[in-house]
């Protein structure tokens, strides 16, 4: 049986504080605020389907970006979403989630930024919807700051020949 201590004898010197913001955080906040979107969905059949939603974003602490978001599915239906991003000071990079409504799929990023700061690749792995007999397949979503008012969001994923093919792609607009 372990030995019981009390909080006296607790050494708090050494007790790591809440993170900071680094300068990696500091591009997160480009995407708090609220945000009109009209998408564009390329479907299986070769045709290419529209959308339009809204996304509220906020900042937790100044070390997340978490997004509350509501849009139109190809065939017309609603769709719900919540995603998340982050940088990870620990593993020095950046990390994130999507989940939806209209998926059990939790998608888990980890995302890399470009040399000149404007574009942030997210990857991830999940249902095939490219093709081929693997039940998942690797994704990326590219977020890209176009200006202070303006960014998109462009979906790829890889099809069984080692191909990036982009699906959909989103021009999100300050409301």
């Amino acid at each position: 049986m372990g030995a019981i201590m009390s909080t006296d004898q607790i050494e708090t010197t050494d007790t790591p504080g809440p993170t900071k913001p680094q300068k990696e955080h500091e591009w997160l906040q480009q995407l708090v605020g609220e945000w009109n979107v009209t998408s564009e969905m390329m479907m299986p059949d070769g045709s290419k389907a529209t959308g339009t939603g809204h996304e509220s974003c906020k900042s937790l602490n100044g070390l997340w970006a978490y997004t509350e978001g509501k849009g139109t599915m190809p065939d017309g239906g609603q769709m719900n979403y919540y995603f998340g991003i982050g940088y990870d000071v620990t593993f020095n990079k950046y990390a994130g989630f999507w989940i939806a409504d209209v998926s059990s799929h939790l998608w888990k990023y980890d995302g890399e930024m470009s040399a000149d700061g404007k574009k942030l690749t997210l990857s991830c792995v999940g249902p095939n919807m490219m093709g081929g007999d693997s039940l998942t397949a690797n994704f990326r979503d590219v977020i890209e700051i176009i200006d202070a008012n303006t960014r998109t969001l462009t979906a790829y994923g890889e099809d069984s020949e080692g191909n990036w093919i982009e699906f959909m792609k989103a021009t999100l607009t300050r409301a």
